[in-house]
């Protein structure tokens, strides 16, 4: 029996000694050493079974890489079809469960938060780049980041449902009664503030007259509270700006945000009247 184990010990000792000899001649490890390599994989392997220890934005990369882009797409795949939080959300989860991505509910959680952070974009990314030159040159309207809180507000009128395909949401939305704006709010770092936004928001016109909101409705938060979309709306329609059989008389539009982290107020503004588009 004795001898039966000593055979058995020495032949697993041989298999680890030829994995290890393999491991060092053959595994490319590069940008990491392979003691840096060694460590990293046994960090992941401890948060995949238990989400400990707290992985920092190299290791978050690393498991990314290792997940996606090296055993399912290549990186430009993944990384120029930019998506807003929720549909990167959607992403990995269609990756589980139909596509069989083998990923915990730890794994899935940071990887979706490194994508969320690193290819964000807060409009779908199914238009072409006329109808995107569109949306930004007329409707899209973005605050850079002060205190790392960064704000994106998309005024639609008719004109955005258009664009997008989505008349049943204008309808939902009631853009014929009320100015509504989509309100994205983005953090990298801290928690996003639980902001009251129907307060903080005032819509002025080109005569100084200002209007309170007349409701605000979160439609998604992400579950580290770094990512928020909601609906902004007004009991305000710019009729001057109307095609209708009116005039069209040019002005403008602000929509002002306050008392939120950074800087006092937040204020975006939008040229009238929008421009239909022509383009496909």
């Amino acid at each position: 029996m004795r001898q039966l184990l000593a055979a058995v010990f020495v032949f697993a000792a041989i298999l680890l000694t030829i994995a290890i000899t393999a491991f060092f001649l053959f595994i490319d490890t590069k940008p990491l050493s392979r003691f840096e390599y060694l460590n990293t994989m046994a960090r992941l392997t401890a948060f995949r079974f238990t989400g400990l220890p707290q992985l920092d934005d190299a290791e978050t990369k690393f498991l990314y890489n290792s997940s996606c882009t090296r055993k399912c797409h290549s990186r430009d795949v993944v990384e120029r079809a930019r998506h807003t939080s929720r549909e990167w959300e959607d992403v990995v989860h269609r990756m589980r469960l139909v596509n069989g991505a083998r990923l915990t509910d730890n794994e899935a959680v940071q990887i979706t938060r490194y994508l969320q952070k690193n290819y964000l974009s807060n409009v779908p990314t199914i238009l072409s780049n006329e109808a995107n030159r569109f949306l930004k040159q007329y409707l899209w309207r973005s605050d850079f980041g002060e205190s790392d809180l960064y704000i994106d507000v998309i005024y639609t009128p008719i004109e955005y449902f258009n664009l997008m395909g989505g008349i049943s949401d204008a309808e939902k939305h009631n853009v014929q009664d009320y100015t509504v704006f989509l309100v994205y709010l983005n953090t990298h770092q801290d928690r996003l503030p639980q902001v009251l936004m129907e307060r903080l928001a005032v819509l002025k016109d080109n005569d100084g007259r200002n209007y309170e909101s007349a409701d605000w409705k979160v439609s998604y938060e992400s579950g580290d509270y770094h990512h928020m979309e909601g609906v902004l709306r007004f009991k305000f329609i710019p009729e001057d700006f109307n095609r209708g059989n009116m005039k069209i008389n040019k002005g403008f539009m602000e929509l002002i945000l306050k008392d939120l982290p950074g800087q006092k107020e937040r204020l975006f503004r939008w040229d009238m009247p929008v421009p239909e588009f022509h383009g496909k």
